[in-house]
């Protein structure tokens, strides 16, 4: 992990080009007055090929750009991002979230795994990508989380094939790992492509997490498959 005063270097030479919508995780909660999550999220502790999203972080490779396909709220993508950045923490790890729109709840992190976390906030599916594509040039991180679930068909479309070809090529060259949330697949770029889903009500909100994640099913594929490569894993 780099030191402190490396992190803190990168940090202010991204905001210079990002500006100045850049957070530690631990800062937001001290900005919008929040406390963390008391309950810690179950580690990401899976392997590459188990069923749920332990399995699928796990599975998480270096150099590679993941979707992980979410088709509506509360079915288990914010699980997703939560298990990365436990994922990450473990690891002693920096990881950057490039959040659309206003879905990152802060408070729903447990404060330990918000300290790896770098959050920058974005107006829009192409502010994000190209916020992307500026940071993924960044030693100092090995997670890039692109959080566009609020993104529509057309904010994607909108976005250059030569844009995620360039990150896919960075992410490769440094072996640091890319994944996208989003509503439908965005990129034929990405080698590997999951759909989460899971059948959440307000009862969840008082549920454990640890049941939680277990409630959400994970669909798994490989490569630019299509509907016939993907089949059904119990999460």
């Amino acid at each position: 992990m780099p030191d402190v005063a490396t992190r803190l270097n990168a940090v202010k030479s991204l905001r210079k080009e990002l500006g100045s919508r850049l957070f530690f995780g631990t800062d937001l909660l001290r900005e919008f007055g929040k406390n963390g999550a008391g309950e810690a999220f179950p580690p990401a502790g899976g392997v590459a090929g188990e069923s749920g999203i332990a399995g699928l972080v796990a599975g998480l490779r270096p150099g590679r750009l993941t979707e992980v396909v979410v088709a509506g709220p509360s079915q288990g993508g914010g699980l997703v991002l939560a298990a990365l950045l436990a994922r990450a923490r473990l690891e002693g790890s920096y990881a950057m979230l490039f959040d659309v729109g206003s879905g990152f709840a802060v408070e729903s992190f447990p404060d330990r795994d918000l300290e790896t976390l770098l959050w920058v906030g974005c107006d829009s599916v192409l502010q994000a990508v190209t916020a992307f594509d500026i940071a993924a040039r960044d030693e100092n991180f090995r997670w890039f989380v692109l959080d566009g679930r609020e993104g529509k068909s057309e904010d994607w479309r909108a976005v250059r094939p030569s844009l995620w070809q360039r990150i896919s090529l960075l992410l490769r060259e440094r072996g640091a790992a890319g994944l996208i949330l989003a509503r439908t697949p965005v990129t034929g770029v990405s080698k590997d492509r999951h759909e989460v889903t899971a059948r959440f009500g307000l009862e969840a909100l008082h549920a454990e997490r640890s049941r939680l994640f277990s409630a959400v099913r994970v669909g798994q594929g490989s490569g630019n498959h299509g509907e016939g490569g993907r089949r059904r894993l119990a999460g």
